[in-house]
């Protein structure tokens, strides 16, 4: 696999999860992401080895193991720097955090532990201010993205949007019907900061490249309000949080076959309903040792 290049030094390497690939000089390159596994750290490292250079820094957009899995086979392999947003960062260096968050704060079961929820730990040697910042010679533009995870960040280099997991692509979502949400008011507020982003090209943490992410935008955008709509109808009636999630899922026929696809969807749906409860749209109790929540 060799690397697509957009503009003379920006380009990426396709995948399930795309890795950008900036070239920084003769012989240095960053890598923006580095994927899932050991698999895909290699395929970056070989591909940036084919031009003529190695990876001199990695750039982290989120905290999801299907981002950042790769970091430790990188920097093993070649030496290079890792940033991180902040928040995000505590579980980069401690992948244990994300099934824990996922599994109410707890010694997560076996079943959450595997490759796709709990990478190996990634070192992270500097943090990435707001607005923008320079890595090996390239300014790189910071922009905010919070809401599919505590501050993912999408990065502007050239012209060249790297968007993360801001929207994903119609395949994606009518694989899982409803994202992982960490905060739902942010990503809103997120969606409508994507859409105001100029650029030539948009790099997708997942899809295809295009030249403009408005269609993606409202098609996320619109499942999100419809989602949030739907709970509030379900809350018509006084119920439990855990029998809310139920009816939803089982509305969209959400593939909910397993613990990780479970566990990945409870949080989701709980902010949804703190996303509700902020905009005064539904209220809670606690009654027989249970959430209750009610549409007002």
């Amino acid at each position: 696999m060799s690397v697509e290049f957009l503009t003379e030094r920006v380009g990426y390497l396709p995948g399930a999860v795309n890795v950008g690939v900036i070239r920084a000089g003769q012989d240095r390159f960053i890598l923006i992401d580095t994927g899932l596994n050991d698999t895909s750290g290699k395929k970056a490292v070989k591909a940036v080895q084919e031009l003529g250079g190695t990876v001199t820094s990695i750039v982290t957009t989120h905290a999801h193991a299907d981002h950042f899995g790769a970091n430790a086979t990188v920097v093993k392999r070649t030496g290079a720097r890792v940033y991180a947003p902040s928040v995000d960062e505590a579980v980069i260096r401690y992948p244990i955090l994300q099934p824990s968050l996922l599994y109410a704060g707890a010694d997560p079961p076996a079943m959450l532990r595997g490759r796709f929820l709990l990478a190996d730990p990634s070192p992270v040697d500097e943090i990435i201010p707001p607005d923008r910042f320079h890595v090996d010679g390239v300014e790189i533009e910071v922009i905010s993205l919070a809401g599919h995870s505590p501050n993912q960040l999408g990065f502007r280099i050239d012209g060249v949007f790297f968007s993360a997991d801001i929207a994903l692509p119609e395949s994606v979502l009518e694989k899982y019907r409803i994202p992982y949400l960490y905060a739902v008011g942010d990503h809103l507020r997120s969606i409508e900061t994507a859409s105001g982003i100029e650029a030539d090209w948009v790099v997708p943490g997942h899809g295809a490249v295009s030249e403009s992410l408005v269609t993606v935008l409202d098609l996320n955008r619109r499942l999100v309000l419809e989602v949030a709509g739907r709970l509030q109808e379900f809350a018509a009636t006084p119920s439990t949080a855990n029998d809310l999630m139920a009816r939803v899922l089982q509305s969209y026929d959400a593939p909910v076959a397993d613990h990780p696809a479970y566990f990945l969807l409870h949080p989701t749906i709980y902010a949804f309903l703190s996303y509700l409860h902020t905009q005064g749209a539904v209220e809670s109790a606690v009654e027989g040792y249970q959430t209750i929540w009610w549409r007002t």
